[in-house]
């Protein structure tokens, strides 16, 4: 499984990348928690506004898995979960778009990086590295 993510702002260009078509054979939003707007611009929308309170210059993680094997729904949703955890986003807003792209299914996840309770980004520091050791333990 092949793990990438960054810390990134330009979420309007990040959801009109992910919704797609002309470069995926299929899209779908599976998900999104703790928005209000019901699509993926109005989502992001959100996450940066909250960023506007705060010194983030960089208020999403954008996350894609890419798994070597084809996998349940079921199994991409926990992967997500104990990536989540591990990173320390814990419960914040997120988005989870899955792609198909020449018969192959993966998977993008963003997070909103904003603590609302303390209105401060929350610290990623070494996720590369996090990232690495999730994977060998999703393996």
């Amino acid at each position: 499984m092949i793990l990438k993510g960054n810390q990134r702002a330009g979420g309007d260009d990040l959801a009109s990348h992910l919704m797609n078509l002309y470069d995926n054979d299929e899209v779908e939003l599976a998900e999104l928690r703790g928005t209000i707007a019901p699509d993926l611009h109005g989502a992001f929308t959100e996450f940066e506004a909250l960023a506007a309170g705060t010194r983030a210059q960089e208020a999403l993680y954008s996350l894609s898995i890419n798994p070597s094997e084809p996998m349940r729904r079921d199994q991409y949703f926990t992967a997500i979960d104990r990536i989540e955890e591990r990173l320390g986003l814990t419960g914040q807003p997120r988005a989870v778009v899955f792609h198909v792209k020449g018969g192959r299914e993966h998977c993008h996840v963003v997070w909103s990086r904003i603590d609302i309770d303390r209105m401060k980004a929350v610290q990623l520091s070494h996720d590369r590295q996090k990232l690495r050791v999730v994977a060998r333990e999703l393996a």
